[in-house]
């Protein structure tokens, strides 16, 4: 009874987003867009989005997002979006952004702004648009920066949003401050304490900036990224052996962002180190207080024409970079070294058979289960190192 009301619920609130973002409407001061996604994945072992063993229709994306000018330099945007994905999302719709935002100084040199609400996290080159096929380079994302199976956390924050930008003869120079609440669920506890234990986060802050340089012509961009995530966790009275009690988890992110663009070719590559305190959760996490990630990947895409396009990406995590091989993370906690590191090898291809349409369809041969969600995969010891995925999607934009 319980899954049929959640089934109902979910469906009727895709029809309500349908029925508001259809048809779009557009204005002197106001526009509302959405987009539909449907993807396939298929995988030789493990899953991916469902059981992509035997393949899997599980991953769904359906967004409405507006915009309103309200003043010259007031703006009122916001969006959307249900979305199935796996055991990760159940496609029950949330607001991914909805901010009010007040550009208090611009001129011929500059401008600059703030913004309150639910702001985006300015994080790397995609993570403001990953929602949107059209304007990422691929089905799946370099998975060892930005994370589908913490997706919520690295997407927005609670709070508010300062911004500037600055002309020179040369080119553009951007900078943003993200600081508040950033957004929580169990998501979390399976993407950076592997598993859903007694207890939960209670609290959050934290704050991301970006700052980042490109020419006129977009000819090349490079990016940095610092900032902090800090969780408190609400354990039992009395945690089983090796559980984590009362304490808190505080996540450092540094990450570098470089692409260069020429008529038919884009070069991009991200590099990110991720330091985690966890100490104080006590149980296994007081073994190793402390620990730092290393990710980073490198891509090339070729634009054949307006329509067609073909990109191969190599995409590298390490969990702990001082335990490359994960050999003393199985000694600690009985999870399979593999678990701790992903090496991640991809093709693609994107058709655009219409203004309104994407096609795509990807190879990737992977070696390790580092990026893997325990939601689709809740016994660890059953996963391979290595396996294959294909992965097909269409989406249409209105």
């Amino acid at each position: 009874m319980l899954k049929s009301y959640k089934w109902t619920r979910r469906t009727a609130s895709i029809i309500f987003l349908l029925y508001l973002s259809n048809p779009v409407v557009a204005g002197d001061n106001y526009e509302v867009n959405g987009f539909v996604t449907q993807g396939y994945f298929y995988t030789d072992n493990n899953n991916f989005y469902g059981d992509s063993q035997n393949g899997s229709f599980d991953f769904r994306e359906l967004g409405i997002n507006g915009a309103w000018n309200l003043k010259d330099d007031l703006l009122l945007s916001g969006q959307a979006v249900s979305r199935l994905a796996g055991g990760v999302d159940d496609g029950d719709p949330v607001i991914d952004y909805l901010l009010l935002d007040y550009r208090f100084f611009e001129d011929q040199n500059g401008s600059a702004g703030i913004s309150f609400g639910r702001n985006k996290n300015p994080f790397g080159l995609y993570n403001k648009t990953r929602d949107v096929s059209f304007t990422r380079p691929s089905i799946v994302l370099p998975q060892s920066l930005y994370f589908d199976k913490a997706r919520n956390l690295e997407l927005s924050s609670d709070g508010i949003r300062l911004y500037g930008r600055k002309f020179f003869d040369s080119g553009v120079w951007d900078s943003e401050l993200v600081a508040g609440i950033p957004r929580k669920d169990k998501n979390i506890e399976f993407a950076y304490l592997n598993r859903d234990w007694d207890g939960e986060f209670s609290s959050s802050k934290g704050y991301l900036f970006r700052t980042e340089y490109r020419p006129h012509d977009y000819s090349w961009v490079a990016g940095l990224n610092y900032g902090n995530f800090y969780f408190d966790f609400d354990g039992p009275d009395s945690p089983a052996p090796g559980a984590p009690g009362d304490g808190d988890v505080d996540i450092g992110i540094l990450a570098f962002s470089l692409q260069y663009n020429l008529q038919h070719w884009s070069f991009t590559s991200e590099y990110m180190r991720q330091s985690i305190s966890w100490g104080s959760l006590g149980g296994l996490y007081a073994l190793q207080p402390k620990n730092v990630s290393e990710s980073y990947y490198v891509q090339a895409e070729r634009r054949i024409n307006d329509q067609l396009s073909l990109f191969i990406r190599r995409d590298i995590l390490y969990i702990d970079k001082n335990d490359r091989d994960g050999k003393r993370a199985e000694a600690l906690s009985g999870r399979p070294a593999h678990s701790q590191y992903a090496f991640d090898w991809t093709l693609g291809v994107g058709w655009r058979p219409a203004k309104n349409w994407l096609v795509r369809a990807e190879w990737h041969r992977i070696e390790g289960t580092g990026w893997l969600a325990v939601q689709d995969n809740p016994v660890a010891s059953d996963t391979e190192e290595d396996w294959d995925m294909l992965s097909l999607q269409a989406t249409y934009r209105f």
